[in-house]
Formats: C-alpha cells, structure tokens, sequence
C-alpha cells in the first residue's frame, strides 16, 4: 500500500474517531465510495452508507468549503432514531471539488471547533495529494453510483480498511495492491475477534515465530524472537536471518536451509547482541504468501525446553491459559480440542474433558434476551451447517449472569475434513464499564441529571421525528435567584446538597417522559413534549414553582430557594437544538429581568 492509500485509510479513520461516529467515509464527484466501519452493524448498513454518501453530492453544501449536515429520508414508519445521518466536508483539489470526506451514525453531535479545524485539515490534507497527482479519490475501478454493491458490515480494526473495488474480485499482484484477492481477510472469512486473538497468542507466545522473504529478509518477528536475541523489533526487521540464526554446517546460510526443517527440526546457534549465543531448535516450512510471495515461517525453541515437551502438551497449555473459550469438533460434532475457558463460559465444570464426546449443547446459555438457546441456533451447529456467525451476544444464566460473545465458522482439519471453530468471550465487564462510561459522558456528576450533550441529542432526535410525524416540544429554563449567596454564606458543599434537592424535586414536578437536565451551576433544563396550548406549559411551570419554593432542610439549616422560569415553544421546521436552547435562556432572563425591575419599582 502506498503512501497515498495510507493518508486516505488514515484520513476516513481520524475523521471517524474525531466525531466519534460509526463509520466515515470518502466519496468522489464521480460516485466512486470507500467507507469503513467501526464495528458489526446489521444487514445493509453497508448500502445505505454508500447510498447516504453518494446522495451528499446533491447537496448545496457540496459545494462550498465548510462542513454540512444530511440524512436519509425517512418512510412514514420507520424510526428516527435508527436513520444514519452524516457531515461531510468538500474536498478540493485547487479550486476543484473532487469529492468529500463524511462521518456517518444514527446521530450526530453539532461539531465542536476542535472537530470543525480537524476535518477541514484532514480535507485539506485529501487534496493536496489529489493536487500533486499522488492520490485519485475513489480510484478508476472502484463502484459507480449505478453499480449495485453486496456489503458486508465488518469490524475494521483488526481486517484494514474497506475498499469496494472491482479489481478485488480479480487476481492481485505480489505487493497485496488494491488489486490483490482478499476472500480470506477483508472478505469476511477469518474473524477480526480471531484475529486479534491470534495477534495477542502470537505475541505471547513462549516460543520465537519468525517469517522471512525468499531471500531471507525478516518481515516479521514476535516478542519472543525480542527476548532471545536482545534485538528490538525494528532492528530484527533490519536483518537477514543468516545474520542472527548460525549453524555448524556452513553451506547452510539460506532461509530455506536454516528454516524448512520439519519438526522438531534442528538445532541452531541464535547470536544475541552480547556476544554469546543461544542454543534454539528451529522448525518450519515453506509457503506461497499473496503479500510478499515465496515466504518461510519457523518456530525457535530454546533447546534446554524442547527435550521431554510433545508440541501436543505446549498447544494444551498455552489453550487453557486463555481467557476465551475454544472448541474445535469435526464434521460429526465430535470435540476434538476444548479448553478450560470453553468448559467456564458454558457453564460446565472445568474438570470435564470434552475431547471424543459430541459437543455438549450446555441448557446454562440462552440468547441474548434471556431465552433458552436451541440447539439449532447455538453458533457451533450453526458453523456446522456452513454458516460464519459474527460476534454474537448470548448470556450466561446463573446467579452471577455473564455477558458473552460467540464467533463460528466451519474450520478445516489436519485430514482434510470440514469441523468447526467457536470461540467464546466473556464481555460483562467490558459492557459494564462502557455503560458507566456511557453515563458518566451523559450525565451531571453531581445530581445524576442529563447534562447539555444528552439533553442536545434528545431534543436533535425529538426534533427530526416531529420533521415527519409531527408534534411539539417545549423547553423551560430555570435559573436559582441569589444562589451565590448560599455558597458564599453557607460553602460549597451545602450548596451542592441544595442543587442535588432541587434536581430531585424537579423531577417530581414533571412527567417521567420529560428530560431534565443540569447544564452548570444553578441553571436546569426540561424539555416537555406537549401540545401546542400555553396553558398546559403553565401547568408544568406552575408545579415546578411550586416544589421549588418548599423550605429545604440541609445539615440543620433551613433554607429558602426561588427560581427565574423562562419557556419557549420549539419550531421542529426551522429549528436546531442549540437554537432552541439559547432562545430559552434569554427568555429565562427576560422574565428575571422584568421581576427586577417590577420589585424595584415598589420598594
């Protein structure tokens, strides 16, 4: 991949992760799409972000220089809340418009100036390449706009970068080029969990695993290879692989002869960078890599380790230290591997061996709603039967319920014969932590109330819905009158208790349906959908009012505390949230004013 191909990859990954959205995408004037994804969607998100992308072309916006904001059209019962919208920024060449760089989710928060200079930079820097004729956004073969493209939505950070291309269907050539055959990797087949799995048993594996080229330069080592020889990984990649691995024979100075010895191979001197040497034993083959071409790969054992260790007792050890579970059973649902984590994560004692028994279909999983999950849809018969199951969430029952992930698909045996892989995950605590996560991002930290970003997204969602169905909203503003003056009589931390009392009231005052929302300080938000009638907006103000003013009780001191109250009613055809809210605070402020004035005038 060159350099060009890198800044693009990179530019749509930066813009994705700059506005925290689901994917990003690159499209040019042509219709031609490249998008990636940042994790598993369902069936056809994969078409209508091709088609959301091609469709921004046709807006205004497309061509000025500034970010601008699209969504699908939505059909009279379909939701809003699943519509993906978008924001995408032109990308010129010069004074040529030559596509736009987008950011894609089922929301969208107003772009902050951070992200507004980010994706301008990110546009500028998409141009500049397709100025110096280094770059061709979307390239000459890649989908038209007429062309009709099957997708397939993948995690992407572990398979690379998703790029819709005809060549890809086509024989590539020995660079791995946009051209080059990716049915295994990017076309679905191997797993992103699987191979971020295999990345981390590669790296933690207690034995070396190197490959080299033909020639016999290293293209890549693991940590072990680090450890035995001294070298750090770029100064092994810099290396041919007679220079670190000798052997008594002298004539043996070639990839092939120091590394295609089937096992358990033959023993080789590893020079370290202190001038002594290791005793490794070193076996492996020879292979056909549609990267880089003819390649060897090998494994080197210290020699001392090798003697009494079968490769058998090595594999079952480093299996049953993983914390994913994994089962192998060939194509008559015979287990022919299981690990310790396989046993724990379906509920079954991990003293069993499960090896020469048919798979047992554990009654502990259910789906992941809870229900009891069939043998027929359990991922292993699935795989079975031929079909790739991605990352599905099932659960655990038990008194302590456990979150999982389970990825399938038929496996090829040593005899040439069709099983199947599972691999199972135990994810509770990664959802546990994102939810809290979630909420800590969402939410006031001191009164548990939503804060201006959530409140900013519910009334952009609330407001595209009454777009196409109608409906209205009413926002009320609320400001505490003279609150300084009980944290400057009474510290901070009475008022903090008094602002926690006032949130909770505030809450009561309305129906369970309404957000309500602390945007800093003494300032409070509700949003109440309701009719058009002034009268009912009255209503809710005249129960807040009137719960507010109650006397507060807090550490021994009676407090009193009023309110300025301000509400606007929203205009769903013309209006933004940010809009909408500002409008509310002036006239919050208006009315503060106006009792001012009015009780200055009697005193």
């Amino acid at each position: 991949m060159g350099n060009a191909e890198d800044l693009t990859i990179e530019a749509v990954r930066l813009a994705r992760d700059l506005c925290m959205g689901m994917g990003a995408f690159v499209v040019s004037t042509r219709g031609d799409v490249r998008f990636e994804l940042a994790e598993a969607g369902s069936a056809g998100v994969g078409e209508r972000v091709l088609a959301l992308a091609r469709s921004c072309l046709e807006r205004p916006g497309a061509q000025g220089n500034e970010p601008f904001w699209n969504a699908e059209i939505l059909g009279e019962d379909e939701s809003a809340d699943e519509s993906l919208a978008c924001v995408a920024v032109p990308v010129r060449a010069g004074a040529e418009l030559v596509g736009l760089l987008g950011v894609v989710d089922t929301w969208l928060p107003e772009l902050d100036e951070e992200q507004r200079l980010g994706l301008l930079r990110l546009t500028q820097a998409l141009g500049d390449q397709v100025a110096r004729g280094q770059l061709a956004l979307g390239g000459p073969s890649s989908y038209g706009p007429d062309d009709r493209v099957e997708v397939e939505e993948q995690p992407t950070e572990s398979l690379g970068f998703a790029v819709f291309d005809e060549s890809a269907e086509t024989d590539g050539g020995p660079e791995g080029g946009p051209g080059a055959s990716t049915d295994e990797t990017a076309g679905g087949t191997v797993h992103p969990e699987g191979v971020e799995l295999l990345d981390e048993v590669i790296e933690n594996l207690p034995d070396g695993l190197v490959v080299t080229r033909d020639d016999g330069a290293i293209v890549f080592a693991n940590a072990a290879v680090s450890d035995m020889s001294g070298l750090l990984p770029e100064e092994i990649l810099a290396k041919d692989i007679a220079e670190i691995l000798h052997s008594s024979d002298p004539d043996a100075d070639s990839a092939a002869s120091l590394l295609d010895v089937p096992f358990p191979g033959q023993r080789l001197d590893l020079e370290h960078v202190d001038g002594e040497s290791l005793a490794v034993q070193v076996s492996g083959t020879r292979f056909q890599s549609r990267a880089i071409g003819d390649c060897h790969v090998a494994i080197l054992r210290e020699a001392l380790a090798v003697a009494g260790v079968s490769s058998s007792t090595t594999l079952s050890v480093l299996l049953d230290a993983l914390d994913e579970g994994i089962v192998v059973c060939d194509a008559e649902g015979i287990v022919r591997i299981a690990n310790r984590g396989a046993l724990a994560l379906q509920g079954l004692p991990t003293d069993e061996d499960l090896v020469g028994r048919s798979f047992p279909y554990s009654p502990a999983l259910c789906s992941s709603d809870g229900s009891p999950l069939t043998e027929s849809h359990h991922p292993m018969s699935r795989a079975l039967n031929g079909t790739v199951v991605r990352s599905e969430q099932l659960q655990l029952a038990g008194e302590d319920r456990r979150h999982l992930v389970a990825s399938a698909k038929p496996f090829e045996l040593e005899d040439g014969s069709v099983g199947a892989l599972l691999v199972l995950r135990d994810v509770t605590t990664q959802l546990e932590e994102e939810a809290w996560l979630m909420h800590l991002a969402l939410h006031d930290p001191l009164t548990g109330l939503a804060n201006r970003y959530l409140l900013l997204d519910y009334l952009r969602r609330v407001l595209l819905q009454f777009r196409t169905r109608g409906g209205s909203i009413a926002l009320v503003f609320l400001d505490l009158d003279d609150f300084k003056m009980i944290n400057d009589r009474f510290g901070h931390d009475v008022g903090d208790e008094v602002l926690v009392a006032v949130g909770r009231r505030i809450q009561g005052a309305v129906r369970s349906s309404d957000i309500v929302a602390r945007l800093g300080g003494d300032e409070f938000v509700v949003a109440h959908a309701a009719s058009d009638d002034p009268g009912e907006i009255e209503m809710v103000i005249s129960r807040i009012r009137k719960t507010l003013t109650a006397p507060y009780q807090v550490r021994g001191q009676t407090l009193a505390v009023s309110a300025s109250i301000g509400w606007v009613a929203a205009d769903p055809r013309h209006e933004d949230p940010t809009t909408l809210l500002v409008r509310a605070d002036r006239e919050m402020y208006r009315r503060k004013s106006a009792r001012r004035r009015a009780a200055e005038a009697q005193q």
